[in-house]
């Protein structure tokens, strides 16, 4: 299993983005290995809508002359950046089935296999998506070494979710000191 290949949970590139969070340097020392092509990434397409959203509230926080066109140009901006790491954007496609008492619905498949991990975990929703994303990565890709996160739910929970995702959880700060980046 190679750890050089690893699933980026959006917080890790947001962190990037904040120079006071936690996990800033170590998520800088990460997204400069995916931008020289040292580190392989997989995520959600989920991650692309987060990164936007988050980006937006993180201009309208600043202080300063701010105008439409500048919060536009400075999500393109995070948008661009994330696209152009050497990641691979995961979206399960086709639907399939769920039943439910005598209820049958079809659902893209990585809502289905989020609901299907609500029954084993506790995460909130756009998390269990990237955990659903991340365990089809996992099944697509044996050398996805792991789930890279800040997001404390995960990490406070590591050894259950490792167990069923097949792969560690690991915070930026612990993936960065594996590799010894």
């Amino acid at each position: 299993m190679s750890m050089k290949q690893f699933y980026l949970d959006t917080n890790v590139f947001i962190s990037r983005l904040k120079p006071d969070d936690p996990y800033h340097s170590h998520a800088r020392t990460m997204v400069e290995g995916l931008e020289e092509g040292e580190l392989l990434a997989e995520t959600s397409v989920v991650t692309l809508l987060e990164v936007a959203s988050v980006s937006g509230r993180l201009y309208d926080t600043k202080g300063g002359k701010r105008s439409e066109r500048g919060r536009k140009v400075f999500i393109l901006k995070a948008l661009q950046r994330l696209a152009r790491l050497r990641t691979r954007f995961i979206n399960m496609a086709g639907d399939t089935q769920i039943s439910v008492k005598d209820m049958e619905v079809n659902l893209p498949s990585i809502i289905n296999e989020a609901i299907s991990l609500s029954l084993r975990t506790t995460p909130r929703t756009l998390d269990l998506i990237h955990l659903a994303a991340a365990r089809h990565a996992k099944r697509m890709n044996n050398n996805l070494g792991a789930f890279v996160t800040g997001e404390n739910e995960f990490l406070s929970n590591k050894k259950e979710l490792s167990g069923i995702m097949g792969m560690p959880i690991l915070s930026p700060e612990e993936y960065v000191d594996v590799l010894g980046l």
